[in-house]
């Protein structure tokens, strides 16, 4: 029997439909179903697609028997035709997908920033074997040591005699988070059974904080996180990475991020535009201000703002003596480096809104702690000085707004932001970021703190 639809009609089963497709989501997101991990084999991926389509199915014909108020809309057949159809369409769609990205990936190539733990025979043979495995876009930036063997000053005869071609020196153990950050670094392989237990961790700390993967080759790895193994670069290799604040939290927080931040860029393309133009016309320049912040993990990363700045004005070494704020905070109340239009945006928040890009891409979110200018904080994108505070920092992403924005933003002391990071992170909900957000326009329009 054909179903006309008519608007009763599509007013009947929308409700079910619309929880159908949500409970896909929940369940994809749950079950990383559109994660394809590197080296996985075709039929491994089919099965992770099939067992996602059966938990998303058994489900939804569960309820659809079992609630008269569900099952009204659609009919039993249907459910049970939505097994096997969502199974192929799912499929289908995901291995099209696979292709185009496989086609498009040489157009924009990542390569894949690597460091090599250790020194001797176990380092020479990753650094070949890396060499010689073909289309794994990676590149071996250099050594880490283990401190011990700095203070020996034996750095110069392991660059020089043990590896072929030799690499240079990035730094030891002791600075591991700084050469992180120096160097960009996606992936540090061990290669080395000498390292001290203080040292394995501190290194599992850092690695951990940072967001970086470490690997070595058929091995005891560092425990307290996730551990995969994959054939990678030409090398059986066991991944250890960090393991996440809170799943599901992450995924509620993160899928909520992308959701608003793609809705309010595409809301907001006519006064990306204005704005754009009105910065052009009024000053020398580009129209954005592009800089390293420090995101999760003391990790950098590029932020963006509308620019509201002179390009030629000064340094801000000559105004060290201008800032109001103590700890890492620089604020000058009239910065001559400010132009007018400058404090229009700046007055209302405007110059923000090119974060809105940063959270997309997953840099930022839009709710959590000031994003801070690595110049602020030490070169491993951490603080001595307050170290309690930037460990609690460094593990949520920088927001776009926060306790901090909504309480004042500028006229807040550093202590008290320091409060209200430690605050936010520690009684964190969904319900605290709604909160927060529904205070935001206030605190824009006010413009308590803004400049």
């Amino acid at each position: 029997m054909a179903i006309t639809l008519s608007r009763p009609t599509i007013q009947e089963i929308a409700p079910p439909l619309t929880a159908i497709v949500l409970l896909w989501l929940l369940t994809a997101t749950g079950r990383k179903t559109y994660r394809r991990e590197i080296g996985e084999t075709p039929a491994a991926a089919l099965l992770r697609v099939a067992e996602s389509a059966t938990a998303v199915s058994i489900i939804a014909v569960i309820l659809t028997f079992a609630s008269s108020r569900f099952g009204n809309g659609l009919s039993r057949s249907f459910i049970l035709l939505f097994v096997p159809i969502s199974f192929l369409s799912l499929a289908a769609s995901f291995f099209t997908a696979s292709a185009i990205a496989r086609l498009i990936a040489p157009l924009w190539p990542g390569e894949k920033r690597i460091a090599v733990l250790g020194f001797g025979r176990l380092a020479q043979e990753v650094v070949e074997a890396i060499g010689v495995s073909t289309g794994s876009g990676a590149s071996v930036r250099g050594l880490i040591l283990p401190a011990g063997f700095a203070m020996a000053g034996t750095e110069t005869q392991l660059n020089v005699e043990v590896l072929d071609p030799p690499l240079p020196v990035l730094g030891t153990t002791h600075d591991l988070a700084e050469v992180i950050n120096r160097e960009s670094l996606d992936r540090i392989i061990l290669a080395c059974d000498t390292l001290t237990e203080p040292e394995v961790e501190h290194c599992g700390e850092v690695l951990k904080r940072m967001g970086v993967t470490v690997s070595r080759p058929i091995s005891t790895v560092i425990p307290d996180a996730q551990v995969s193994y994959h054939n990678l670069y030409g090398l059986h290799l066991v991944d250890v990475q960090p393991s996440p604040f809170t799943a599901w939290q992450e995924v509620l927080k993160r899928g909520t991020d992308v959701l608003v931040s793609l809705v309010l860029i595409l809301l907001l393309v006519p006064l990306f535009i204005i704005i754009a133009g009105l910065i052009v016309v009024t000053s020398d320049g580009p129209v954005l201000y592009r800089a390293p912040r420090v995101g999760k993990g003391g990790r950098y990363f590029t932020f963006w703002k509308f620019r509201s700045m002179y390009c030629a004005g000064p340094e801000r070494r000559e105004l060290t003596e201008q800032n109001e704020h103590s700890g890492h905070l620089f604020k000058v109340r009239c910065d001559p480096r400010i132009t007018p239009l400058g404090r229009v945006l700046r007055r209302f928040s405007l110059d923000e809104l090119p974060q809105l890009f940063n959270v997309l891409l997953g840099d930022m979110a839009l709710v959590g702690p000031r994003p801070l200018p690595a110049e602020d904080l030490d070169p491993d994108g951490m603080s001595q000085k307050f170290r309690g505070w930037a460990e609690q920092r460094a593990r949520v992403r920088p927001g776009i707004t926060g306790l901090w924005q909504v309480s004042g933003r500028s006229d807040v002391p550093f202590s008290e932001m320091v409060e209200l990071d430690v605050q936010y992170i520690r009684d964190w909900s969904l319900k605290s970021d709604m909160s927060i957000l529904m205070a935001t326009p206030r605190a824009v329009i006010t413009g308590r703190g803004a400049y």
